[in-house]
């Protein structure tokens, strides 16, 4: 009860502080298409991934995120076009977001720059009978949080060739107010996004990869995350990472055919935290094809 009311007042103080987060994601590594639409199409094939995410495992309500993508290429990896539904709970809080993208990429030699967009709808809500509390002396414990249902829209760029990329995106440009009929509080707040990696290939199917990818909240904090990693075995991808050098993990990627990848990640905070939660585990599996003519199937770095 105690860390269901914790959780509520965290909540409660963001929404009329900060404004809400995007759900943080560890496998971005291999599909970038959550945080910038210039991924859609960008590798010339149909691809299809699911992502499940626990922060903080053992801590009532805690986070929890679900990821269902989907997209594909046209006209020889010209245009790229691509689907996100995301579900994404924290304590009583439980959004919901759809959203269509769209891309055009251009070549330069063995380099691609894609330009990408998309827009959808994002639904905000709230079960306040998750609360279980001794004492109701806030009229907005039983009253409730109103739901809210309201469209957005992002964009990126991204460079990228098989042994580089670099990106930029603002994946929902729309800040998200609401007035409560009291004051006006804020449901989200912009977030940018610049990534960069770069892969060396040593011998034979031996690979090895550094990325970075740092974000900033509109008034808040920027935030940086740093991994290595290495290509084993020639179906293996291990790693570590590190975010803002006070949480840090693994994460792997195992090639189990041509068309098939599952992907595992783990974090654990370096601060107190750490004694009240198990970390943050993210699971992945993903399916690549060419389902049409000029598609094709290539080692996949990013």
């Amino acid at each position: 009860m105690k860390k269901a009311i914790i959780i509520y007042l965290l909540l409660v103080s963001s929404l009329t502080a900060k404004g809400q987060l995007d759900p943080l994601y560890k496998q971005y590594q291999f599909n970038k298409m959550m945080i910038n639409p210039a991924y859609a199409g960008i590798y010339n094939r149909f691809s299809a991934s699911f992502i499940s995410s626990v922060q903080w495992v053992g801590l009532e309500g805690a986070p929890v995120t679900n990821t269902l993508m989907m997209q594909s290429a046209f006209k020889e990896g010209q245009i790229g076009v691509g689907a996100i539904l995301v579900n994404d709970r924290l304590g009583i809080n439980n959004n919901t977001e759809i959203q269509m993208a769209a891309s055009y990429n251009l070549s330069f030699g063995e380099s691609k720059l894609g330009m990408g967009v998309q827009g959808g709808m994002i639904n905000y809500s709230y079960d306040m009978d998750l609360l279980t509390l001794d004492y109701v002396d806030d009229e907005r414990l039983y009253i409730g949080l109103d739901n809210v249902t309201q469209p957005n829209f992002g964009a990126g760029m991204m460079l990228m060739s098989e042994n580089y990329y670099v990106g930029f995106s603002v994946p929902r440009i729309l800040d998200v107010h609401v007035e409560d009929g009291v004051s006006t509080s804020t449901r989200y707040k912009r977030h940018y996004y610049l990534g960069a990696g770069y892969v060396h290939r040593a011998f034979f199917s031996s690979y090895y990869k550094v990325s970075g990818m740092a974000r900033l909240v509109d008034g808040g904090k920027p935030s940086l995350d740093l991994s290595v990693s290495t290509f084993m075995e020639g179906y293996i991808w291990f790693g570590l990472n590190a975010r803002d050098f006070k949480y840090f993990g693994f994460f792997l990627s195992m090639e189990l055919t041509k068309n098939l990848r599952l992907g595992y990640s783990f974090e654990l905070p370096s601060n107190s935290l750490i004694q009240s939660n198990y970390g943050t585990h993210e699971i992945s599996i993903a399916f690549d094809a060419a389902l049409s003519r000029g598609q094709i199937l290539k080692k996949k770095f990013f």
